[in-house]
């Protein structure tokens, strides 16, 4: 999980990290668009709005990419 950069707006200085099977993390949006995605594709991005809450958890179930 990362945000691109501090955002004196919000308080935010983690910019990164990464989360054990066991925890889980919840981001609400302060702004009118927060644009969210895991594999740095912005095509296919979830788009949250003000005060909307995003949770986020290791999966028990692995993705594998095919080429």
């Amino acid at each position: 999980m990362r945000e691109a950069w501090p955002s004196p707006a919000t308080g935010t200085t983690l910019t990164q990290g990464m989360l054990r099977a066991d925890e889980s993390l919840e981001v609400v949006s302060a702004s009118d668009r927060l644009g969210c995605f895991g594999d740095g594709i912005e095509a296919d991005a979830l788009s949250l709005s003000w005060g909307q809450r995003l949770s986020v958890a290791v999966s028990d179930v692995r993705l594998r990419l095919v080429v």
